[in-house]
C-alpha cells in the first residue's frame, strides 16, 4: 500500500490541497474496463462526448463531475465499470478555424485534443484512456461508413432531390431540425434558404413504430419529459408510408402517406400541393403529364396540383379515392378519369395484405406520422465522412467494397469543398471499372458519426467489425448516459434509430441503447445587460445596486443594468474559466461546488457566494481527521488519555454513532444509487460530519464506532473528491491505537487504499423505513431491521402493514382497491395503498370551513406520521 503520512497543520488551505492532488493524481486506482472480470457486475457509464474546442467549460467539469462521481461511486460497489472518453471531432468549426488559419482541419483538431485531453486529466476523471477515440479518425469513420453501406445495401440510405435548408454563411445544407423557430441556422445564425438539390437520406421512418413503441420499454428509467419530447418529435404512427414509382422508366417516386392502405385500391389519382417538386411549373389547380404506378392495382394513377384538399400533417401529397367530391375535383381542373384508372369493385385485398406487399417490394408499408421524415444526412463541406459511393455514368451510385474502406479524406488541402476537389473526386466504377467515374463528394452529418459512438467504446481497436457482438451483448445498454437536454431530440433520435436496426440485425442484445439517463442542467453565469442599448459588460464594469431586484448600474455612465442568470458564454461575458477555479481552490473543491447545493438535473447559478459552505465543510472533515490522529497518538501515554469505564454516556455516545452512520449511509447510498440527486448526497455526508464531531474526546480516542463512522464518511466522499478522500484516508488509516487491529475490521480494510475498500454497508439491525401511503398521503412509517427490511416482497410488505393497528384503524372500513410496492434495499421503501373514499352522507360539497380543517388535520397527519417498530 502507498503512503505518503505528513504532519499536517489542523487548519486546512487552499495550497495544502493543491499538494494533495499533485501528489495522488497518478494513485487514484486504475479506471480500465477489466473484459476478464465477469464475476463482477458490469456498469457501462457514460457522459455525451465534446466537440474538441480546445477549452473546457464550466458545462463540461459539470457533465463530466457527474459522471465520474457515478462511475467511482460504482466501482466502489464492485462493479466493473466502462468510464470511456473520446472526441465528437467532426464539423464546421473545425472547418472555419482551419480556413482562418489556412491549416488543414486534422492539424487544429488534434492539438486541441490535446489540449482538451490535458485539462480532463488534471480534473481527475477516471476515464478508460485506452479506449479513447476521435469521430475524424480514419480508424473510425472507415465504420461510419460500413453502417452507412449497410443501411444502402437494405434499402434504407438513399439519394433523391429535395428541398433543402442551405445555409448562406456556412455553405451546406441544415436538416429541418438544425433551422430555430426564426428560419435560422443553427450555428452560423445565417437567415435560411430554400434550395433544391439531390441529396442523401436515411430511411429512419422505417422505425418509427418500433422508435415510438420503445419509449414504453419497462427498462428505461428517468427519461421524464425526454419521452414527451421523443414523441412529439416522432408524432402518432397513425397511417402508413408509400414510394409509388414514377411512370415511364424515370427511376423517381411520389410519397404517399394514408391511413387506410386499402384506400390504393380505390384510388382515383394524386394530389400534389403546389410547393411539391414534381409541380416544376408552380401551376395550382392542374393536371401533369405524370402518372405513378400503382403496384396494387397494376394500373396508373394519374397526378393534378390543387391545394385545396386536406393533405395530412406535414404532407404535400394525396391519395384521392373514389368518390363524388373527388371526381368533381379532377373535373374541376379538367383531368379524365379514364375506367383503367377505377378500381376493381370485387378486389378486396385487406390492409394487411397490402402492406405485406409494399414491403416485399420496398415501396413503404411501415407504420408512421404523417409529419416525419427521413433524415437528410448530406452536408457539403470538407471535414466530415466521406460518403462511400461512386457515382457511374452506366452503373448509378455504386457502393465503395468493404475492402476499399475507408475512403480517406484529402489531406493535403485547406478549405477546399470535396466537390471541387478534382484529384480526390476521380475513381473508377468499382462494378464495371470505367475510369470516368466520381466520388460522391457530400459528406455525412455529424450526428451520424455520434449515432453509434457508444458502440465503439466497447470494443475501439476492433478491425474486423464495427464491434464485437459478444462483447455488446455483455455491455449494452448503457446504463447510465449523462449529457444535455440540447441532445434530447435529435442525438437521442439518431442513437435509438440506428440501435433499433442493429438490434434487428441481431448485432445489439435490446433495442434501447441507453437505459438510464441523467439530463443536467447548464451552468449559468450572472450577465451584465444595459438597459437603453442591450449591450453586455463585464462584471467589474458593473456596479450592484439592488441584489433581490436583479438591478445594477454601469459604472462610467450610470445607466440601468440589468443583472440575469444566463447560459455561460463569450458574447455574454459572464464565462468562468475552471481552470482557474482549479488554480486557486484546487479540483475536488470545483467539483464539490458543481455538485452542491441543486441536483444535477437543475440549472446550477455559478456564485462564489456558494463557495463557503463547500470550503467550510473541508476544513472540518479535515480538523476531524486531524484530531483522531492527535488523540490516538496520546492513547496511554502519560499526558493521555486511558480507557474510560462503559459509562452510560460512552455507551449512548457509541450508539448515536452507530446510528448516525447507518442513518446518513443509507442516505447518502439512495441519492447515489437511486435518485442521482448528489446534492443531496453532499448534505447527508454534512450531517454525518457533524454528528461525529458532536462526540467527546473519549469515544474519539477508543471507540470502535468512531473508526467505522470517519471510514464510512472518507469513503462516501471518495467519488466526488478523489484526490481529497485519498489524503484524508492514509491519514486515517496511519494513525495508532486502532480499537481493532484486524486487517480487515467492519469493513475496513485497513492495508488499502481509499478506493480498494468497499462501499459502506448498513448493519443488520438497523431499522429502515417502510413508508405507508393511503390515496397518497404519508400515514405511517414501519421501523424494519435492514436484514428482514432487504428481503421484503410486495404481499409481506402488504400482510405486515395491514397488522399493525395504526394502519388498520387509518383505514377503517374501507375497500383496498390497489396497492404499490417499491423497495430500494438498505435505504428505504414504499408501500401505497387506494381505497375506495369515504362517502359524505350530506349532499354537495362541504363547505369552507369543512375544507379548511380537512387541510389542516391531513397537514398535522403529515408532520406527525405515526412510526411503528417491527422487531
Amino acid at each position: 500500500m502507498f503512503k505518503f503520512v505528513l504532519q499536517s497543520p489542523r487548519e486546512l488551505t487552499s495550497e495544502m490541497k493543491l499538494q494533495m492532488e499533485e501528489r495522488w493524481r497518478s494513485k487514484l486506482g486504475d479506471a480500465r474496463f477489466q473484459p476478464s472480470a465477469t464475476e463482477n457486475p458490469k456498469r457501462y457509464v457514460l457522459a455525451m462526448f465534446p466537440y474538441p474546442s480546445g477549452n473546457l467549460h464550466m458545462g463540461h467539469v459539470r457533465v463530466y463531475t457527474i459522471s465520474d462521481a457515478m462511475a467511482r461511486f460504482y466501482r466502489l460497489n464492485g462493479a466493473n465499470v466502462l468510464h470511456p472518453m473520446g472526441w465528437d471531432a467532426f464539423g464546421l468549426p473545425a472547418e472555419n478555424a482551419a480556413l482562418q488559419r489556412r491549416i488543414p482541419a486534422d492539424t487544429w483538431t488534434q492539438r486541441n485534443i490535446t489540449e482538451m485531453r490535458k485539462q480532463l486529466e488534471l480534473l481527475a476523471f477516471s476515464f478508460d484512456w485506452d479506449r479513447e477515440l476521435a469521430t475524424c479518425d480514419a480508424t473510425y469513420y472507415r465504420w461510419t461508413q460500413q453502417l452507412f453501406l449497410m443501411l444502402f445495401k437494405d434499402g434504407l440510405a438513399y439519394q433523391r432531390e429535395a428541398h433543402v435548408n442551405w445555409d448562406p454563411v456556412d455553405q451546406t445544407v441544415l436538416a429541418d431540425e438544425q433551422v430555430d423557430d426564426n428560419g435560422c441556422s443553427w450555428r452560423s445564425g445565417a437567415k435560411v434558404e430554400k434550395r433544391v438539390l439531390r441529396q442523401w437520406f436515411i430511411k429512419t421512418t422505417r422505425f418509427a413504430k418500433p422508435l415510438l413503441d420503445g419509449l414504453n420499454d419497462t427498462e428505461l428509467e428517468d427519461w421524464k419529459d425526454i419521452i414527451k419530447l421523443q414523441r412529439h418529435w416522432i408524432g402518432e404512427c397513425d397511417g402508413y408510408a408509400f414510394e409509388l414509382p414514377v411512370a415511364g422508366g424515370r427511376n423517381e417516386s411520389v410519397s404517399i402517406w394514408t391511413r387506410e392502405p386499402s384506400d390504393l385500391k380505390n384510388a382515383l389519382f394524386i394530389v400534389l400541393h403546389p410547393a411539391n417538386l414534381f409541380n416544376s411549373s408552380k401551376r395550382t389547380d392542374c393536371s401533369l403529364e405524370l402518372r405513378c404506378e400503382n403496384p396494387f392495382t397494376g394500373r396508373t394513377l394519374p397526378v393534378i396540383v390543387c391545394e385545396d384538399v386536406p393533405f395530412a400533417e406535414g404532407c404535400d401529397t394525396y391519395l384521392a379515392v373514389d368518390s363524388e367530391e373527388n371526381r368533381q375535383l379532377a373535373q374541376r381542373v379538367g383531368l379524365t378519369i379514364l375506367e383503367d384508372d377505377r378500381s376493381s369493385k370485387n378486389d378486396t385485398a385487406s390492409n394487411e395484405e397490402i402492406l405485406q406487399q409494399a414491403l416485399s417490394r420496398r415501396i413503404g408499408g411501415h407504420a408512421v406520422s404523417s409529419k416525419l421524415r427521413d433524415w437528410l444526412i448530406s452536408r457539403q463541406r470538407f471535414w466530415g465522412t466521406p460518403i462511400p459511393i461512386v457515382h457511374c455514368p452506366t452503373c448509378g451510385p455504386v457502393p465503395v467494397p468493404e475492402s476499399e474502406l475507408p475512403v480517406r479524406l484529402p489531406t493535403d488541402s485547406v478549405g477546399v469543398p470535396l466537390a471541387q476537389n478534382r484529384e480526390w473526386l476521380r475513381t473508377e466504377c468499382p462494378s464495371c471499372r470505367r475510369t470516368d467515374c466520381v466520388r460522391e463528394s457530400d459528406t455525412m452529418d455529424t450526428f451520424v458519426d455520434s449515432s453509434w459512438y457508444f458502440l465503439r467504446f466497447i470494443d475501439p481497436h476492433n478491425r474486423e467489425a464495427m464491434f464485437d457482438r459478444s462483447a455488446a451483448h455483455h455491455l449494452m445498454p448503457v446504463d447510465l448516459y449523462v449529457g444535455g437536454k440540447e441532445h434530447a431530440v435529435l442525438h437521442l433520435y439518431y442513437a435509438r434509430f440506428v440501435a433499433h436496426y442493429l438490434h434487428s440485425k441481431g448485432l445489439l442484445p435490446s433495442p434501447e441503447p441507453f437505459k438510464r439517463l441523467l439530463v443536467q442542467g447548464m451552468v449559468m453565469g450572472r450577465s451584465f445587460r444595459v438597459v437603453s442599448n442591450g449591450k453586455y459588460l463585464p462584471a467589474t464594469e458593473a456596479e450592484i445596486v439592488d441584489e433581490k431586484d436583479n438591478r445594477a448600474i454601469e459604472r462610467a455612465t450610470g445607466e440601468p443594468v440589468t443583472m440575469l442568470w444566463e447560459k455561460m458564454s463569450k458574447s455574454k461575458l459572464n464565462g468562468v474559466d475552471p481552470l482557474e477555479v482549479l488554480r486557486q481552490h484546487g479540483c475536488d473543491t470545483l467539483r464539490l461546488i458543481l455538485l452542491a447545493d441543486v441536483a444535477p438535473t437543475s440549472h446550477r447559478n455559478w456564485s462564489e457566494a456558494t463557495f463557503p459552505g463547500i470550503l467550510n465543510w473541508q476544513k472540518r472533515i479535515w480538523m476531524t481527521v486531524h484530531d483522531f490522529r492527535e488523540i490516538r497518538s496520546k492513547v496511554g501515554t502519560p499526558e493521555g488519555m486511558v480507557l474510560p469505564n462503559a459509562t452510560e454516556e460512552y455507551t449512548q455516545h457509541e450508539h448515536q454513532l452507530w446510528d448516525a452512520r447507518n442513518y446518513f449511509t443509507a442516505g447518502v447510498t439512495f441519492n447515489y444509487r437511486h435518485s442521482h440527486q448528489l446534492s443531496v448526497g453532499i448534505s447527508k455526508m454534512q450531517g454525518l460530519t457533524n454528528a461525529i464531531r458532536r462526540v467527546p474526546s473519549a469515544v474519539v480516542a477508543f471507540s470502535a464506532q468512531y473508526e467505522r463512522a470517519l471510514a464510512a464518511q472518507i469513503v462516501m466522499l471518495a467519488p466526488m473528491a478523489p484526490h481529497f478522500a485519498t489524503e484524508l484516508w492514509s491519514q486515517f488509516v496511519a494513525v495508532p491505537n486502532r480499537a481493532a487491529n484486524d486487517a480487515e475490521y467492519d469493513g475496513i480494510r485497513w492495508n488499502g487504499g481509499v478506493f480498494d475498500q468497499r462501499w459502506p454497508q448498513i448493519d443488520e439491525h438497523f431499522p429502515l423505513d417502510l413508508t405507508f401511503k393511503i390515496n397518497g398521503a404519508e400515514c405511517c412509517i414501519l421501523k424494519i431491521p435492514a436484514k428482514r427490511f432487504n428481503q421484503l416482497t410486495h404481499q409481506e410488505s402488504l400482510d405486515l402493514a395491514l397488522r399493525q393497528e395504526p394502519i388498520v384503524k387509518l383505514i377503517g372500513k374501507r375497500p383496498l382497491r390497489t396497492s404499490d410496492f417499491t423497495l430500494y434495499p438498505s435505504c428505504e421503501a414504499f408501500l401505497a395503498v387506494e381505497l375506495d373514499r369515504a362517502v359524505d352522507s350530506d349532499a354537495g360539497e362541504p363547505d369552507k370551513a369543512k375544507k379548511k380543517e380537512k387541510k389542516e388535520k391531513k397537514h398535522k397527519k403529515k408532520k406527525n406520521l405515526q412510526v411503528v417498530h417491527i422487531g
